[in-house]
């Protein structure tokens, strides 16, 4: 590809003057090195075989090792030099495309085109999956450790070690076929183009750049291929037919064809030859933006024909968002979700951006200095730092502060003062190129209209592309997480401009002329069917300008009323924005008018609520998150609303689809909004509401069948009535723990989650401080000689099991009750022995379990699962400490069964660390037999986790003291 003339401050397209930059800077320094390594051996050899280094073809370079790839590629009658050409001129267009940092330049430099653009490379954060391992163990002797488990047993156990994340790169080395689940903006499609850019810059010569793909990478240089879905997806005949491996070839020449950087369809088979004899790496990036999933399976279909043909040593990349892929992740079968940064990885960003800066000369290095200190102390602000931990939000939110010296307040602001930063690219006089509203001629046109006129448009697209099957709760794993941008003809655009231009089709044309030139707030996305495709940057800025139209429309209320009912997880975002954008008391009557405006109660005494009227509840709860509680909680008819929309959730958390209700994974995210809006459960989030479920005294069946360390078998030591907690011990009651005790030992991460969450990342000895805290806390209160305590194994089993007798009806009652004695009437347990605790089958509606939520949540979702005396979550959510051992040896118990209640020693609290202690009840990533009543695991007592928690007893003696 020759490169055009360019100079500074000319009216050249942006972006293509980055790209003949990056293309520069790669041949400069490719023929520094051949230069350096080998002075006189620096060679074109327009085709021959290499000796040393680099060598151009075509004017772009290929590393000496890859020209015998490619000239056993090349077929008799073809011209090898020719070949190396075509390679070269892909590998250089490639490498331009995705160095680039498109959002990276918002607003610093855009009008100086003297300043060198921000590269990928500059700021890219290595990212992390949500699958934890022992941090001792790679991910592949994991994997082989879960395939010869039978069990869940020792995988389980494993997590109760000290874990790390496995990384993104990590994973892709260990799977032929990877498929990254993540929300908007949580990186997927930037981690694809960082592993192609490596491939492609070590195919030019650069071989040390292997090394950052990790040392787990054994596969080498593969040839880097990209095959965005979204565009395949559109040019599939209309209909059902299956597409095939054919269809995505054909598609992949059709696209550098109309990439813009000359290359021919024809580099397509050469392309094809090199992947299917040497290996290629290709990325297959976003699933979820392939329309219904009726599409998506066709999609599927040809992806898998490909991986099965393309040739053995060809490896794939997939990316999706969570709704495009139902069954979630399986590490096993190489299915990953994406984890959000953590606090390390926003610093490391941070620092890095500024660093850049600096060194590319857009700020002096006190300038720098200053404002990387003010970012890094304002992305601890509450209501930015959840955003912080997204990489698109937090790439705008450093472009922002880097150029303004502030943040906005919330998300609707930093969307906002983006989108008028993009507008403003258009608006600048660049060398001899005039602002835009100057070369309209227009003088009472504001750059405002333009955006009013965009407005309209996104919200048009938006509702031209809903897509009916997507599931609210799939917004879980993040901001923005509801589908693809769509591409805008070029006519759509005149159309849409030439009223706001006195219905002048040229001024219209030099809109988006300017569109096509400047890449701001609209991206082209080369040509299709001969007219020229734009698109917004990223799916956040669509649904963000489409909420701003929404918001101003005069039936507003209504309006999100009917599209919530319509397409409610198509709208979820854009209905959210609009709630923040009409402002609150607007804004909380949208969400008023989608819970009907009455209460839960007055709603059932007319009729049952549906699955869409539980959906436009958590819809209005998330308005009224969106425009913050704070602002909603000012003003009495505002904080009535919450109450309201607060009462729905509550009351749609146990209803399960069979009763009308929604997915589990959707009633734990509207737990989850509950927490924040304001959770009517005071049970679950004050310590002296605690609710306990009363065990009477009696025997009951304890163990496993076929476990040798604990098999099944009668228990006659419980002889005496016990109190257990209804739930775990939640993260607010953990926290007011540890303010009013004052605790400094636990983990800070502990008191992350969703207050109504049950509280993780627990040691044994937090479990224990907290214990002791509470019993002086009910000091005088509980009934002579009764404590609070962790629960022994068998108190735990029983309350999941049952009692020979149980009671016939359960109990329930709080420290201010007084916890008296009662000789409730019993009856026989109809299934005493069983392996659940509502009976022998699984059901996967009963407990939260194998990541069928993918994370904690909060009780009560599950109502169904609740053991005889109406225990919650003995079944998943989260492992439990007890007080009871099992020894220093993993393999070997040194306390067996039959477990006697009135042997001390295996109760000995002041045992050392080195002894295991046992937790139950399985939790929410664990297997369903992790879940059963009897199965037991063993972590130190030191170890915290995201899957331990535990829950209390109330009891007598003879518990030793604490």
């Amino acid at each position: 590809m020759a490169s055009e003339p360019t100079t500074p401050g000319s009216a050249d397209d942006i972006v293509r003057l980055q790209r003949q930059i990056t293309e520069l800077q790669a041949q400069l320094a490719a023929r520094q090195q051949g230069e350096a390594d080998h002075p006189a051996q620096a060679i074109d050899t327009g085709g021959g075989a290499a000796i040393h280094g680099a060598v151009t073809a075509g004017g772009h370079f290929i590393g000496r090792d890859f020209i015998q790839v490619i000239n056993r590629t090349v077929h008799q009658g073809e011209d090898p030099a020719e070949a190396k050409a075509v390679i070269a001129h892909y590998l250089a267009a490639l490498s331009s495309d995705l160095a680039g940092l498109r959002l990276g330049e918002i607003d610093l430099g855009a009008s100086d085109g003297r300043r060198e653009p921000l590269q990928l490379a500059d700021v890219y954060v290595p990212l992390a999956t949500q699958l934890h391992i022992p941090r001792e163990m790679t991910l592949a002797q994991w994997l082989q450790r879960s395939r010869q488990s039978a069990r869940s047993e020792r995988a389980e156990i494993g997590e109760q070690r000290e874990t790390r994340a496995v990384p993104a790169l990590e994973a892709l080395a260990e799977h032929r076929e990877l498929t990254l689940l993540g929300s908007a903006g949580s990186g997927k499609s930037t981690f694809g183009a960082s592993v192609l850019l490596t491939l492609a810059q070590a195919w030019q010569g650069h071989d040390e750049v292997l090394a950052g793909l990790g040392e787990q990478w054994r596969q080498g240089a593969l040839l880097p291929i990209r095959l965005v879905l979204r565009r395949f997806a559109e040019q599939l005949p209309a209909g059902t037919s299956p597409a095939h491996a054919g269809d995505l070839w054909d598609f992949i020449g059709r696209d550098l064809d109309a990439s813009g950087y000359g290359l021919s369809p024809g580099t397509k088979q050469f392309v094809q030859r090199i992947a299917r004899d040497h290996g290629a790496l290709i990325l297959l990036d976003g699933l979820d933006e392939c329309g219904n999933e009726s599409c998506r399976q066709r999609v599927v279909g040809a992806v898998r024909q490909l991986m099965q043909s393309a040739g053995e040593r060809c490896r794939f990349l997939f990316t999706a968002r969570p709704y495009a892929w139902p069954a979630g992740a399986d590490p096993a079968q190489g299915v990953y979700a994406l984890a959000d940064f953590d606090d390390e990885q926003v610093e490391r960003f941070i620092r890095g951006w500024y660093a850049t800066l600096v060194r590319r000369h857009w700020l002096s290095p006190g300038d720098a200095e200053r404002k990387c200190d003010d970012l890094l102390s304002a992305r601890e602000r509450p209501d930015l730092k959840p955003l912080a931990r997204n990489p698109l939000l937090l790439t705008l939110m450093a472009s922002l502060h880097a150029s303004r010296g502030r943040l906005p307040d919330d998300r609707a602001d930093l969307y906002n003062d983006s989108v008028d930063l993009l507008l403003l690219r258009w608006n600048r006089q660049i060398g001899a190129d005039r602002a835009l509203l100057d070369a309209l001629a227009m003088p009472t046109l504001k750059l405002a209209d333009l955006r009013e006129t965009l407005e309209e448009l996104a919200f048009t697209m938006h509702a031209e592309s809903v897509v009916a099957d997507r599931d609210l709760g799939a917004a879980r794993a993040g901001p923005g997480d509801a589908g693809g941008t769509a591409d805008i003809a070029e006519s759509r655009l005149l159309l849409a401009f030439r009223p706001l231009l006195g219905g002048s089709w040229d001024k219209a044309a030099i809109v988006v002329d300017y569109i096509e030139k400047r890449a701001g707030l609209l991206l082209g996305q080369g040509e299709r069917h001969g007219e020229r495709q734009f698109a917004f940057p990223h799916r956040t800025f669509q649904e963000f300008l489409a909420a701003c139209h929404l918001a101003a429309r005069p039936e507003f209320a209504a309006d999100c009323a009917r599209l919530a009912r319509e397409a409610p997880g198509h709208w979820q975002i854009v209905l959210t924005l609009a709630a923040r954008v009409a402002r609150a008391e607007r804004g909380a009557t949208a969400a008023d008018e989608l819970v009907g405006g009455s209460s839960i109660d007055d709603f059932r005494r007319e009729r049952t609520p549906t699955a869409a009227d539980w959906n436009c509840a958590l819809l209005a709860g998330m308005q009224l998150l969106e425009i913050g509680v704070d602002a909603v909680r000012q003003r009495d008819r505002t904080r009535a609303i919450a109450t309201r929309v607060a009462g729905w959730l509550a009351a749609s958390l146990p209803v399960p689809p069979a009763d009308g209700g929604v997915a589990a994974r959707q009633r734990a995210l509207a737990g989850d909004v509950l927490a924040r809006l304001g959770d009517p459960r005071r049970h679950l989030l004050e310590v002296d509401a605690m609710r306990f479920a009363q065990v009477p005294a009696g025997a009951f069946w304890m163990g496993e069948p076929d476990d040798r360390d604990a098999p099944l078998h009668p228990n006659e030591t419980l002889d005496y009535d016990y109190w257990i907690a209804e739930a775990p011990v939640s993260v607010a009651q953990f926290a007011a723990f540890v303010t009013a005790g004052a605790y400094s030992e636990h983990d800070a991460a502990a008191l992350r989650a969703p207050a109504n969450r049950p509280i993780v990342n627990v040691s044994w000895h937090d479990a224990r401080a907290f214990c002791a805290w509470l019993n002086e806390r009910w000091r005088g209160r509980l009934p002579a000689g009764w404590i609070v305590a962790l629960p022994s194994e068998p108190e735990w089993e029983k309350a999941a099991r049952g009692g020979l007798q149980i009671p016939r009806a359960i109990r329930l009652e709080s420290i201010g009750q007084g916890f008296a004695t009662s000789d409730a009437p019993l009856q026989d347990n109809p299934l005493p022995k069983r392996s659940y605790p509502w009976g022998d089958g699984w059901q996967a509606e009963k407990a939260n379990a194998e990541m069928s939520i993918g994370d904690t949540s909060t009780p009560g979702i599950f109502t169904g699962g609740q053991s005889p005396y109406g225990c919650e979550d003995l079944a998943g959510n989260v492992w439990e400490w007890t007080r009871s051992l099992w020894g220093t040896d993993w393999g070997k118990p040194d306390f067996v069964y039959p477990y006697d209640a009135n042997d001390r020693l295996r109760e000995y609290p002041d045992a050392s660390d080195e002894v295991l202690r046992l937790v139950r009840g399985g939790s929410w990533r664990g297997h369903r037999d992790g879940a059963r009543c009897g199965v037991r695991h063993r972590p130190p007592p030191d170890s915290r986790n995201g899957s331990v928690g535990f829950r209390v007893v109330l009891r007598s003696s003879p518990v030793l003291p604490l």
